[in-house]
């Protein structure tokens, strides 16, 4: 797997084939996301990308609001290439950035820098400026640029949404057992302790 710290180095790609988001604990919906990007980009013969944020969109926008990252950057990026990802791109997340509309988004970096050919979303994708981009719109927006959108089922848990969030609170509950069943694999020792 190629990581790429933002934009200017990235190459020109066999029909990328992309998924859009935090990836914070890549869990076991990302995992489904992961694996569907991969099967996607082998059937088109394309190269497969994850576009990713660091530091995480909340930590950049709600300092305050006691939200935290389930992994450091670099255990994502692991969990990441375990699911034979081959490309991710890495972009720095900044107040500035997140002034960006979904369609300045979709027009500049998806389409203008990655020249993207398949952009695979989960049903609670959102992106851009206040996430003002959400499944409908995107995809709405990526045909009429020519842009193919696949989506992909939600993964279930409990016959709840498996969500980074849903995580966050059995963290905060200290409910290990929850958390690494859902995650997939064990959270890391020295993160419980905090």
């Amino acid at each position: 797997m190629t990581i790429y710290k933002g934009l200017e180095t990235l190459p020109r790609m066999e029909n990328p084939v992309v998924a859009v988001g935090a990836f914070d604990g890549v869990h076991l919906g990302h995992v489904r996301i992961l694996r569907f990007l991969r099967e996607q980009a082998q059937r088109s013969g394309g190269t497969s990308v994850v576009v990713t944020f660091h530091p995480h969109p909340r930590i950049v926008l709600g300092p305050e609001s006691g939200f935290f990252a389930i992994n450091p950057l670099e255990r994502n990026l692991q969990q990441i290439e375990k699911e034979g990802v081959d490309v991710v791109v890495v972009l720095p997340f900044t107040k500035e950035f997140a002034k960006k509309s979904y369609q300045r988004f979709i027009e500049e970096v998806i389409i203008g820098k990655i020249h993207t050919h398949t952009l695979v979303m989960g049903p609670n994708h959102a992106f851009g400026h206040h996430r003002e981009g959400h499944h409908d719109n995107i995809k709405a927006f990526c045909r009429e640029h020519g842009l193919q959108v696949v989506d992909i089922p939600e993964e279930m848990w409990h016959e709840a949404g498996v969500h980074s969030s849903l995580i966050r609170e059995h963290i905060r509950q200290k409910d290990w057992e929850t958390v690494d069943a859902m995650l997939g694999y064990p959270y890391s020792s020295n993160l419980r302790q905090s």
